[in-house]
């Protein structure tokens, strides 16, 4: 697998929050959970562009990764869409966002999620979600637990 000295990603930046890893794709949550079950599908070599992806990483990705997260996400919180992004603005390592949407509010813990861009583009970063940490970890070993 390649690296690069300078990639958050390729430093392991984010692998506390690593959900399930696959041959070539690691599901990580996302920090911000503004967007309920929101995560990250990261390619573990260093790439930058879709183009880059072999057809076996392509084939994993569309086959196994996408089908098994959003199989998770649709049992735990009943998303009404999903929102994938590729942007790589912040970061050059190939990832997608992957976002689920909601037209009506969720309640987790005690704490209510709401969508307010609903209908619209989602926000790369709406306004910070504090929720507290004993919600995220709920979050993260529901999720966890559903995909293995």
């Amino acid at each position: 697998m390649s690296h690069h000295e300078d990639c958050e990603f390729c430093r392991n930046k984010f692998s506390e929050t690593v959900l399930k890893e696959y041959e070539n794709w690691e599901i990580q949550l996302f920090l911000n959970q503004y967007y309920l079950g929101r995560s990250i599908i990261k390619l573990k070599r260093h790439a930058v562009d879709i183009t880059d992806l072999s057809k076996n990483e392509r084939e994993e990705l569309f086959e196994k990764v996408f089908p098994e997260l959003e199989n998770a996400v649709e049992d735990l919180f009943s998303p009404d869409l999903y929102n994938q992004a590729t942007l790589g603005n912040d970061c050059r390592h190939f990832h997608i966002h992957f976002i689920p949407r909601y037209s009506s509010d969720r309640e987790l813990n005690g704490e209510v999620f709401s969508d307010k861009n609903w209908n619209e583009d989602y926000r790369a970063s709406p306004t910070e979600h504090d929720i507290k940490d004993e919600t995220f970890e709920k979050i993260e070993k529901r999720i966890e637990e559903e995909l293995n």
